[in-house]
């Protein structure tokens, strides 16, 4: 059996690919901080686990549809008590009766599971199919599931059809997890289809909150970036004095965990 640091590095090569088509080694050892023949090591387990397909120079997702549970889960286990402490901060913004935006990813799934948790009645759009299922098991929850192009890689929806059912809408609350911050451009993205989502998101809510754990914290990503001045909050687990100063110039409030 893997241990547990091999777990999270699966995780997070799991979790750069559903982003992006195709990562060479070089992405991966950049998301990573492995060696090469270490991320080597990874790809081939990945591969004999049906997850991954590697091909000349990196790797992709694999399409069948059996493993994307597993690929989903191995990415969620990445950093998952970080995780869950944001996602209970998040929850304590949630007003009872309240409306809100969530996007896919791991943690906003974590917050979606606070929110059953809490079983306070809400109204939620979301463009994650997990995230939707996941909440409709709660019957105070009022759920919509925005359509779109679904990816196959991590159960959301995005394109225009995602993006002309978000603009439909004005929501109190925006939540959107992200790939990166970068302490000048503000949360970015490792696919455009993801940043317009998140910037249709944000158009759309009274308020914005940010979920990013420890590990993205300076993290650029590759593509996409929603402004520091379109963030109300960021709520993560871990940020220097120097990050604090510069999110209290750009007037964006910060909650620790």
């Amino acid at each position: 059996m893997a241990d547990q640091h091999a777990e999270e590095r699966y995780a997070h090569l799991l979790e750069l690919l559903s982003r992006q088509q195709f990562a060479s080694i070089d992405d991966m050892q950049r998301a990573t901080n492995a060696s090469a023949p270490t991320i080597r090591r990874d790809l081939a387990l990945l591969e004999k686990r049906g997850l991954i397909k590697r091909v000349r120079g990196g790797a992709s997702l694999t399409s069948a549809s059996s493993t994307l549970d597993e690929a989903f889960e191995l990415r969620r286990m990445r950093n998952a008590r970080e995780k869950g402490a944001i996602a209970l901060a998040a929850a304590g913004l949630v007003e009872p009766r309240s409306s809100l935006l969530l996007n896919d990813g791991s943690t906003t799934l974590a917050l979606a599971e606070e929110l059953v948790s809490q079983a306070q009645p809400l109204w939620v759009a979301t463009t994650g199919l997990n995230i939707g299922e996941r909440l409709a098991s709660l019957s105070v929850l009022e759920v919509v599931v925005i359509g779109g192009a679904l990816r196959g890689s991590s159960f959301g929806t995005v394109g225009p059809l995602a993006t002309a059912a978000l603009s439909q809408l004005t929501v109190d609350t925006t939540f959107l997890g992200c790939d990166g911050l970068d302490p000048e451009l503000g949360a970015r993205f490792n696919g455009l289809p993801d940043a317009e989502v998140a910037a249709a998101m944000a158009r759309q809510g009274r308020r914005v909150v940010v979920l990013a754990d420890g590990a993205k914290i300076g993290h650029r990503s590759r593509a996409g970036t929603l402004g520091w001045s379109e963030i109300d909050v960021l709520v993560t687990n871990q940020l220097s004095d120097e990050w604090q100063e510069q999110l209290r110039a750009a007037e964006v409030e910060v909650i620790q965990t």
